[in-house]
């Protein structure tokens, strides 16, 4: 526990009664999270996705990324290990990374969401992050009300990835709308090396 997290009060986020095995979900409401694991078709890829981004979970990323809630990154971390753990892989993993910020917007926001997500899945599986092996140089404007094809046009060639020749790897990011930004990076992935790329995306 960090020294702010002392001071953090722990019960869940939504309902205020006591948290269970989730940070600041109590089990009821953890309950409630409308998990459906599968996965839908981007040009042929296949993304794998977990939970229903509506009611309670929408409230929760809304409140992580746009109110500076980032004590909700351990939540929303044993999420994530929830849908891995749902997912059939034919091949050894040797890691993750995660869907990163573009530089202006790290600068704005403070933080980095899907980074601080991507250490607590390290701290809670042991599994590999290779962070900053991914990074996105294309300052893009918000996705938010563009259509299918603006999304793709907008991301095209915005991330670039290096030091990952070989290996296999998990794709991660928050909320799946077109797979527009899941697509272009697997694509910058696969072209500087990467031998099998998972994309998965927490809710869709």
């Amino acid at each position: 526990m960090n020294f702010l997290e002392i001071f953090q009060d722990h019960t869940c986020y939504l309902c205020r009664e006591k948290e269970g095995a989730i940070p600041y979900l109590c089990p009821q409401c953890c309950d409630r999270l409308d998990f459906q694991p599968g996965h839908r078709q981007k040009n042929g890829r296949a993304i794998y996705t977990g939970f229903s981004y509506t009611g309670s979970l929408r409230k929760i990323l809304t409140d992580y990324k746009f109110e500076s809630k980032t004590y909700l990154a351990k939540t929303l971390a044993h999420l994530f290990i929830q849908v891995l753990g749902s997912m059939d892989l034919s091949q050894d993993l040797d890691g993750f990374v995660v869907v990163p910020s573009a530089r202006q917007t790290l600068k704005k926001r403070g933080f980095d969401p899907m980074d601080l997500i991507g250490m607590e899945i390290h701290h809670l599986s042991g599994l590999s992050y290779y962070r900053g092996k991914l990074e996105k140089i294309k300052n893009t404007p918000l996705q938010l009300g563009l259509s299918a094809k603006e999304r793709e046009v907008n991301l095209v060639q915005a991330f670039r990835a290096k030091d990952l020749e070989g290996k296999n790897i998990l794709l991660l990011d928050d909320i799946l709308t077109t797979g527009s930004t899941l697509y272009q990076a697997s694509l910058a992935l696969e072209e500087a090396g990467v031998n099998q790329v998972y994309p998965v995306s927490l809710s869709a």
